[in-house]
């Protein structure tokens, strides 16, 4: 007698569970799961695209690749991984900086440029990346987003082994996101982890 007690308190619990899913199954439906058309999301996207990574030329004919996919969020989704994805795989090749004038120059600017023997960076390498990061006006060389000097990457043109030094012309600034790219060996890997995929699930989440 209690057994069958407890099975209809809890027969009961599930079912007092159940109706508010019931009653709101069109609202939780919406929430993960929408129909209608991509237009705005698409110009939202394009835009920011656009003026956060001028240097890259996206190609937004993906919206026709994933037209048949009626689930709206599912389409948008796709649409971001490909862009991402052609973001990472833009093609680029790091390489020499214009000359900056030698009145930007200091004191054992021209000896430190030269690599030591211990392959230690030289003691003034601060200012060396603060002044190829303001040669570029704080622009990643890549992509051309705009990036503080703390989150500037200083890359070289050409590596140490192959003869290159710290004169400015073989600073490459760059952006964590190309860094990111450029140092990587497993591009499908790192997709995965570019801050720029995160931005662009947000404006999914957004719309």
């Amino acid at each position: 007698m209690v057994l069958a007690v407890d099975f209809i308190i809890a027969s009961l619990l599930v079912i007092l569970t159940l109706i508010p899913l019931y009653i709101y199954r069109k609202e939780i439906y919406k929430k993960f799961s929408r129909s209608g058309n991509t237009e705005t999301f698409i110009k939202d996207v394009k835009v920011y695209l656009q003026q956060n990574y001028p240097k890259i030329q996206f190609d937004f004919s993906v919206l026709n690749k994933h037209q048949n996919e009626k689930d709206v969020k599912l389409r948008e989704l796709m649409i971001v991984e490909e862009l991402t994805r052609q973001f990472a795989y833009f093609e680029y090749e790091l390489h020499t900086q214009k000359d900056t004038s030698k009145d930007m120059h200091w004191s054992g600017y021209e000896q430190n440029s030269i690599l030591q023997k211990d392959n230690k960076l030289p003691p003034d390498w601060a200012q060396r990346k603060s002044v190829a990061w303001k040669r570029d006006n704080g622009k990643c060389n890549r992509c051309g987003t705009q990036i503080s000097l703390p989150d500037a990457n200083a890359l070289f043109a050409k590596q140490m082994r192959d003869g290159g030094g710290f004169n400015l012309e073989n600073i490459v600034i760059l952006c964590n996101d190309c860094s990111k790219i450029i140092k990587s060996s497993n591009l499908e890997k790192t997709i995965k982890d570019l801050p720029l995929l995160d931005k662009l699930i947000k404006k999914v989440d957004n719309f």
